[in-house]
């Protein structure tokens, strides 16, 4: 019941229609340009499951499917497993009544271990903020990196809504979440902000990939040895059809943590 009164509160704060006006539905990429990727090997998917639902908004958990893997970001960073794997694990209830989609979004010349080289280095072990810098944030980076999309704000809404008013939004949520201290001690926050996230922006970040993309053109432009990649990375080599006709080593069936791939 408190949680529901929090977002119900934060809801009429923040206007959530007007936010969601001004920002537009976040959609574009694929779907504006009408299936620029659609003859590129690597299928995308987007799988999202509503893990909250208050005052009428949905939370929901997002990952990204890139062929036959999954890969999310969590405390532990970028983690890749089987497709839905972080979807069902931990879940009480039977899959059949999970509200789980699963949303084409195209095709891409990047695979999930390009996508990996690229990402890894602005979604570290540890950087994890359950409203700042969350599963759906890196869903979103990852859908424009490999296809230019964006995550549909559905998706999105309710952490949206909350940063777009902080500080006042955070104010309510801990002054009605508030957990007693143990042994006389004050009571603590129920969300207190992870330093390691500071200055995180999906935004700039997007803006930085355009940004790395466009020189990394210029420079294979320029370059005749450059002629097999697949695709563009940030600042790293991509991933060459030689590489790809060695041969990946096997896949584990529970997730790995992926800190770069070299």
């Amino acid at each position: 019941a408190n949680l529901a009164s929090v977002v119900a509160i934060v809801s009429i704060i923040c206007l959530g229609p007007l936010i969601d006006s001004a920002m537009g539905n976040r959609i574009s990429g694929w779907q504006a340009h009408g299936g620029l990727h659609s003859q590129e090997p690597h299928e995308v998917q987007l799988a999202a499951t509503e893990i909250l639902r208050v005052a009428g908004m949905s939370g929901f958990h997002t990952s990204i499917i890139i062929d036959d893997r999954e890969y999310f970001f969590d405390s532990l960073g970028i983690m890749a497993a089987p497709p839905l794997w972080s979807h069902l694990a931990g879940q009480m209830l039977k899959s059949s009544e999970m509200n789980t989609e699963v949303i084409p979004m195209g095709r891409s010349s990047c695979s999930g271990r390009a996508l990996v080289q690229a990402l890894c280095p602005h979604f570290e072990k540890g950087s994890y903020d359950m409203l700042c810098k969350n599963c759906n944030s890196f869903s979103d980076v990852a859908l424009y990196y490999l296809t230019r999309n964006r995550l549909v704000s559905r998706f999105n809404r309710i952490e949206r809504l909350v940063t777009a008013t902080d500080p006042i939004s955070i104010r309510l949520i801990n002054r009605l979440l508030r957990t007693p201290g143990e042994d006389g001690a004050p009571p603590s926050d129920f969300y207190v902000k992870n330093p390691e996230a500071d200055g995180f922006s999906v935004e700039e970040l997007i803006a930085s990939l355009d940004e790395s993309d466009s020189e990394s053109s210029g420079s294979e432009e320029s370059s005749d040895s450059d002629s097999g990649r697949t695709c563009n990375l940030t600042g790293r080599a991509c991933h060459s059809h030689r590489d790809r006709q060695a041969g990946a080593p096997p896949r584990p069936s529970s997730p790995s943590i992926l800190h770069g791939v070299h």
